[in-house]
């Protein structure tokens, strides 16, 4: 099942606080956090703008993320591993600060956009679909990624 949740204003936001950042659009959608949804985020956290450092690290640490991920995978369950090369991923950011100052990054990540464009200003959440959709987050200060979900089959 697809979701999609609406961002109201958020295309504005994201206009303004992005402006000077280039990034492969094609692939990769910035969101602004609004806080009365409190998810992925819950309210205490504040929306954040990326920087192109943010948006190396969160490469790298997407990187790590898959590979730790699919080291306990073999052969015969290899089915369960997030393949990058043989899919094409989008992904979702949306940044925040927590109550600490950190900097924070959700990442949504997916090989199907159902035909549709509305990923790029619309949180996409999805239920089952295996390993084309998982999320994770990141703590960019401490350079540690958590709650990692694979989606799974239906």
């Amino acid at each position: 099942m697809l979701v999609v949740i609406g961002l109201s204003n958020a295309g504005a936001c994201l206009a303004q606080s992005h402006k000077e950042l280039r990034f492969d659009t094609s692939k990769i959608a910035i969101l602004t956090f609004v806080q009365k949804y409190g998810y992925p985020f819950d309210r205490s956290y504040k929306p954040a703008t990326l920087t192109h450092e943010d948006l190396a690290n969160i490469d790298s640490l997407f990187l790590a993320c898959v590979a730790d991920y699919n080291k306990p995978f073999d052969k015969n369950r290899s089915h369960w591993r997030i393949e990058l090369n043989k899919r094409t991923y989008r992904k979702q950011l949306i940044a925040v600060t927590n109550k600490k100052g950190e900097k924070e990054v959700w990442v949504n990540c997916f090989c199907d956009t159902w035909g549709d464009d509305r990923w790029k200003t619309e949180m996409l959440l999805v239920d089952d679909g295996g390993n084309c959709y998982f999320n994770f987050k990141i703590n960019l200060a401490t350079k540690q990624y958590y709650e990692l979900l694979v989606n799974g089959l239906a």
